[in-house]
Parts: structure tokens; sequence; C-alpha cells
């Protein structure tokens, strides 16, 4: 029970990292999609999007934002206004 507990958060904190990636005035729409499978998809996205770099501070994580578009593009999505 704890790990179903664990993968949930998990997969909410993906999505929130997700959420972040994507412009704020975007919204991703696919027929049919329920609305963890556009999580899953934009989690996966975003982890493809992402790479690490050196910084003053330390490492620090930086989103390809037109990789991360694509990919969600190629997965059948468009994006729009949020309402």
């Amino acid at each position: 029970m704890e790990a179903r507990s664990l993968g949930a958060g998990l997969l909410v904190a993906l999505g929130v990292l997700a959420g972040c990636a994507s412009s704020t005035s975007d919204r991703w729409a696919k027929p049919g999609a329920t609305e963890e499978q556009v999580n899953r998809d934009s989690a996966d996205c975003l982890a493809g999007a992402q790479s690490v770099a050196p910084g003053r501070e330390g490492p620090r994580m930086l989103v390809n934002q037109d990789r991360y578009r694509q990919c969600m593009a190629n997965r059948g999505y468009t994006s729009g206004p949020t309402r």
C-alpha cells in the first residue's frame, strides 16, 4: 500500500513539474485523453526535455521548452489558452 501511495505522489509531483515546464498560458488537450494520461505524457516529455547545467550555486535543471512542446505535439496533443 505504501508503494502505491508513493507512486501516486510521484506522479502528482511529476505532473506539477510538467505544468511548470509548459507555458502558464498553455493547456494541453487530446481527444479522449484522461487527465491521468495527459499528466503521464507531460511528465514523460518533461523528462526528455530536461538537462542539468553547471551554475555558480551548483547544478541547475533546465527545460528545453521547444523539445517539450514538440514531444507533446508528437503524442497528438494541442495547446491552447487556459480557461
